[in-house]
């Protein structure tokens, strides 16, 4: 990252959250590289030629049939950008299926048959990983941490007994 403000801005947002700020950072890439700006050169657009710049990305995302929530996504690191820098956006941008998940709406828990061949590819980490996840109930967070600085250690479960080669 050459722009020190930008930096900034990541580094804010990463004190919240790292996931974020990685996921604003592409959206916001994504948004100058799709509406031939920079996100120096927006800070610099009238507040209505602003407000045009975000409406046309959002017909133009709309008319590519992405979701709207992650159209919302995308507004809302441009947005966090801007307001970094003490800009606004006060007008109305109306975004169809902003709350639409689409990616979520067809997720179902896999069948024993499923779970069996993801098992059969695994490596013997990744089948813990999954067996833990799928018959303990664990979400990927508590394996390990975005950063990979964090996670589930043998000493947090007590009740484990390694015996020989015996588990218990």
């Amino acid at each position: 990252m050459a722009d020190p403000d930008l930096k900034r801005w990541y580094a804010n947002v990463a004190r919240g959250s790292p996931i974020t700020a990685d996921v604003y950072l592409r959206r916001l890439g994504a948004f100058c590289e799709q509406t031939k700006t920079t996100p120096r050169a927006l800070l610099d657009l009238t507040e209505k030629a602003r407000h045009d710049l975000l409406l046309d990305f959002v017909s133009e995302e709309e008319r590519k049939k992405r979701a709207g929530s992650y159209i919302q996504s995308s507004l809302k690191a441009v947005k966090s950008w801007l307001l970094h820098h003490g800009l606004r956006v006060n007008l109305p941008i109306r975004i169809q299926g902003a709350q639409d998940t689409p990616t979520l709406r067809d997720e179902r828990t896999p069948t024993p048959e499923e779970l069996r061949r993801i098992f059969l590819a695994a490596k013997s980490r990744d089948r813990v990983s999954c067996a833990l996840m799928a018959h303990a109930g664990l979400r990927p967070e508590v394996l390990g941490n975005y950063l990979g600085t964090d996670g589930l250690r043998l000493r947090d479960l007590p009740e484990l007994r390694i015996e020989g080669k015996g588990v218990t």
